[in-house]
């Protein structure tokens, strides 16, 4: 872990111009970085210059009386000079240069109430600990067992939700900071140091954001970026995540519930003077049963998600919708719509009342749930609300020609995550004619090639746009797949790219054929020449040469 001086620094009665130059700032990372200077004595010897502060705003007087803005950590800044008194109880004066500045101040109760168990990790820190100090403080953040630096960061993030995105722009070696384990602290309560219980498991890191749209080029790997984030937080694919696709034909009654036709065997009875007695099987000589069509409530993806989120409050459920675009969004979330607008808190701003059907549903549904507490109106299905840890996040192919495009107001309520074209992500090659072509190589001038010609940067090619096996893309994958793409969706609308025929009027889409519809493996093997794509036909012919040399 690389070594960084943290101090806090508390603001008071003697710097009241430098805390409202602090509370009148812009929040977020400060395009135009201001200076403060900060007097007083008693500071500690082993900070200087380049160190990084957390600036605490204290109060106007020394009793701690309430103030007029909110007293808490409100800023980030990095010592630019310092001049210390001669003795410990002499004056000293510190210029902050003021970096960051939070949105709101985070004081102790926030903590307590956002990241209690981490917090335990970090309260003999100055400042949120129980020895607050007097305004017009520096102090060092380090020293004893609780006073983790990787706990601080992760209550902080916990807190805000733009901390850590903001300030790894500002400093992206703080990166080391925002993996901080927990560990049990009733279990360990002597522990030196976090590495030393060595019984880790319970990560302090928050999945974000709530509601998000993975989009680039077809094949860039937004469905594996999900995967990856799954497991990187530990979550159980099988129990925590629900995936749905949506299509041209998904509505409304597809992604949350309708009632369905199902088989059902029941009692067959008769009726005897107006009375209904049962049938009975001479054979078994218990009641005989048939075969009905019942109609019944069948959950679709979205209630199967919101319910047991309710009902698992203490795990993050997260629903995964493929494809996204290529459903009516408006017609299939109808209703729900209104419960994508998310609280500070993760809860639905606005309630939304369910129909007949699904409300009945969601009250059978929670009725049977003993022992958690669910919101009493939530528990009867009277309204709906997404819960804080229902996690939606969608996939979104910017290539495809999609029948519904997606809203304005649609869109504002997600967070939206472009997935860039990485073409060298494995040593990948197409195999033609018995040669190896670099399918990075080919990647990177057929996107350039694109791009050049004026087309949208949403028709490019991500790297697994197409699958090899064992790292090779044969020959009938490469024209089945790439280039019909290429000639269906790309050049039938932009034109053939001067580069691809060199020339040539012969290299049209049939030509990539034989007439008993093999692949014509000499055509594909020109084309790939033409681009001047990296091939080992020079690695062969300086062998052939050389073995004929030695001959």
């Amino acid at each position: 872990m690389e070594t960084f001086n943290f101090i806090t620094v508390r603001l008071g009665k003697d710097s009241l111009p430098e805390i409202q130059k602090i509370c009148l700032s812009e929040a977020g990372i400060l395009e135009n970085p201001f200076t403060i200077n900060v007097k007083c004595t008693q500071v500690p010897d082993n900070y200087g210059v380049d160190d990084y502060a957390f600036l605490w705003l204290g109060s106007d007087n020394n009793k701690g009386m309430p103030t007029q803005w909110k007293q808490g950590f409100k800023a980030v800044g990095r010592v630019a000079n310092l001049t210390k008194g001669k003795s410990y109880n002499d004056t000293s004066e510190t210029t902050i240069k003021i970096v960051y500045v939070f949105h709101e101040a985070i004081n102790r109760m926030d903590i307590l109430r956002c990241a209690p168990i981490a917090y335990y990790w970090c309260s003999s820190m100055p400042l949120i600990g129980l020895d607050d100090h007097a305004n017009q403080t520096i102090r060092n953040m380090s020293g004893s067992t609780f006073a983790d630096l990787r706990a601080f960061f992760s209550v902080i993030e916990a807190v805000t939700e733009h901390f850590k995105k903001d300030i790894l722009q500002i400093e992206p070696r703080f990166e080391q900071f925002f993996d901080f384990v927990i560990p049990n602290p009733q279990s360990y309560p002597t522990a030196k140091n976090i590495d030393e219980t060595g019984l880790i498991k319970h990560r302090s890191k928050r999945i974000k954001p709530l509601q998000q749209i993975f989009y680039g080029a077809p094949g860039t790997g937004k469905s594996h970026r999900i995967k990856e984030i799954i497991q990187e937080h530990g979550i159980d694919e099988k129990e925590q995540v629900i995936r749905t696709t949506f299509h041209p034909d998904s509505d409304y009654s597809t992604f949350v519930g309708c009632y369905k036709p199902i088989m059902k065997s029941v009692p067959q009875t008769y009726v005897v003077e107006g009375k209904e007695k049962p049938v009975i099987d001479i054979a078994t000589g218990k009641q005989s049963e048939k075969e009905e069509i019942v109609y019944n409530y069948t959950p679709q993806a979205f209630v199967q998600a919101y319910t047991k989120a309710w009902t698992n409050q203490s795990k993050p459920i997260i629903l995964v919708i493929e494809e996204i675009n290529r459903g009516n969004c408006a017609q299939i979330f109808g209703d729900i719509f209104q419960l994508l607008d998310r609280g500070d808190d993760g809860v639905s701003d606005y309630e939304i009342k369910p129909d007949k059907a699904l409300e009945d549903y969601l009250k059978s549904y929670f009725a049977a749930i003993k022992d958690i507490e669910i919101p009493e109106q939530i528990k009867t299905g009277e309204i709906m609300k997404l819960p804080a840890n229902l996690f939606i996040w969608a996939t979104m192919n910017t290539s495809d020609q999609s029948l519904f495009p997606i809203d304005s107001a649609f869109k504002r309520r997600w967070e939206w995550k472009y997935i860039p074209i990485d073409t060298k992500k494995e040593e990948w090659h197409i195999l033609v004619n018995g040669h190896k072509y670099s399918w990075t190589s080919f990647l990177d001038i057929i996107n350039d090639k694109v791009l050049t010609e004026e087309t949208a940067e949403d028709k490019h090619l991500g790297f697994y746009f197409c699958k090899a096996e064992d790292k090779v893309i044969g020959a009938e994958k490469f024209v089945g797949k790439v280039l019909f793409y290429l000639w269906t969706d790309v050049f039938k609308v932009y034109g053939v790219p001067p580069q691809i025929t060199n020339g040539s009027k012969e290299i049209t889409y049939p030509k990539f054929y034989n007439p008993d519809g093999s692949i014509n493996e000499n055509m594909v093997e020109k084309l790939l020449d033409n681009l001047q794509v990296e091939n080992d036909k020079k690695n062969e012919a300086e062998a052939s040469g050389e073995a004929e040399s030695n001959a």
